[in-house]
């Protein structure tokens, strides 16, 4: 793993209508400690099974873990992050 992807988290969002995956990142520096906390909270847990169709997927990954969360179960620290990436998804 390079340095530049262990000091970043990665977040995929697939599903939803169209089905379509984007992709976004940002500095583990840039995250708010209640945001990291938060992160850290979903790594414990696990991945969540899906929730029904047509509904976001979003996919994160730091320090070569990972884990994988429904919209609707999306704690509200991350829903706020998932917010400020609103620009950065490609």
């Amino acid at each position: 793993m390079s340095p530049e992807a262990a000091e970043k988290l990665d977040v995929e969002r697939s599903g939803g209508f169209a089905g379509l995956t984007r992709r976004a990142s940002i500095p583990l520096a840039e995250l708010e400690p209640r945001e990291m906390a938060a992160v850290e909270e979903c790594f414990h847990r696990g991945s969540t099974p899906p929730s029904g169709a047509d509904r976001f997927v979003y996919r994160f990954r730091m320090h070569g873990r990972e884990t994988v969360v429904q919209e609707d179960r999306m704690p509200e620290e991350l829903q706020r992050l998932l917010d400020r990436l609103d620009d950065a998804w490609s």
